[in-house]
């Protein structure tokens, strides 16, 4: 019996024994930006080349194709897109008492960093400048839709264009779906990955360092930038990502200096957090956020927040 036949549910379903995934903060969390939720049924997106549901299932995961054609592959592409290789595990019990992670493990289990596709990560998070999680999904969601190959019966349902496609429809085009100043830094990246110039595939085997340099060669493609597709797609996980509210969660936590400059902060949480700096980046950052939104909004978000954080 092979390994999917062993974990099929139904002819268009495969079971992920990947423990409990939180598939809402996972896939809705700011990591990927094309997942949309299904009343009941979770998030409906793509992987790959096939559009898929994804909703949580004691154990694990289960992942349903929307179309009736063979799904032999799936249990391979969806278990790598949801970080089935990542020693969760060793995490958790390593930051078990963190004054942060600690708490956040409990109050947040099973959250996972996804391993996307580097050309429509990298995409996404130039999208990402000076921009917003609904806006980068409209903006996101709108380049696939019009440029994508259709794939399901939804409008959503459709692979991400290749930046060959990106690169023929140019600059104005993305300018005129509302991506703004982005756009020229968007048909560059194109540019550079359809001429080979930047092989995004060859950097998962290079060094983080090396990976990180490369990338930010790119136009629009700052530190921050690359640090989330290093982390997102390209197997980095020594990747830790610094915005506003993480900061904010290092200096809370770790004693950070209100000076320090997100370079440095994200030099030092690299050293500390070592080869899990990337998924606790993700518990971290999920923490804050929700702390913010029940100190600013009240109501339901006081519930979804740790207690102490929502005072």
């Amino acid at each position: 019996m092979t390994t999917f036949e062993h974990n099929a549910l139904t002819e268009q379903s495969v079971f992920l024994p990947l423990g409990f995934v939180d598939i809402e903060a996972t896939l809705d969390g700011g990591q990927a930006f094309r997942w949309h939720a299904v009343e009941n049924s979770g998030y409906r997106g793509v992987i790959g080349r096939r559009a898929v549901s994804v909703s949580e299932s004691e154990g694990g995961v289960k992942v349903t194709a929307v179309d009736d054609k063979d799904i032999s592959g799936l249990y391979h592409s969806a278990g790598q897109y949801l970080g089935s290789g990542q020693d969760l595990d060793g995490f958790s019990k390593r930051f078990s008492d963190d004054p942060c992670l600690g708490p956040a493990l409990n109050g947040y289990p099973g959250i996972r960093v996804l391993r996307q596709d580097p050309w429509e990560c990298l995409f996404s998070f130039i999208t990402s400048s000076t921009s917003n999680i609904a806006r980068i999904k409209l903006n996101v969601g709108s380049a696939a839709e019009a440029l994508g190959y259709l794939i399901g019966p939804n409008p959503t349902d459709v692979v991400f264009p290749e930046p060959e496609v990106i690169l023929e429809a140019g600059e104005q085009f993305l300018r005129d779906l509302g991506f703004g100043f982005r756009a020229k830094y968007l048909v560059h990246a194109a540019e550079a990955v359809a001429s080979n110039q930047l092989n995004l595939l060859d950097l998962r085997e290079s060094s983080y360092s090396d990976a990180r340099t490369a990338l930010t060669q790119l136009h629009g493609v700052g530190e921050k930038i690359a640090d989330c597709v290093l982390a997102f797609s390209l197997d980095k996980s020594e990747s830790f990502i610094v915005d506003r509210h993480i900061l904010r969660a290092l200096r809370k936590w770790y004693g950070l200096s209100k000076t320090c400059s997100l370079s440095y902060a994200s030099e030092w949480a690299r050293d500390y957090f070592g080869e899990y700096s990337a998924i606790a980046n993700q518990y971290m950052f999920h923490r804050e956020r929700l702390a913010q939104r029940a100190i600013a909004w009240g109501g339901v978000h006081v519930d979804r927040a740790l207690p102490d954080d929502a005072i």
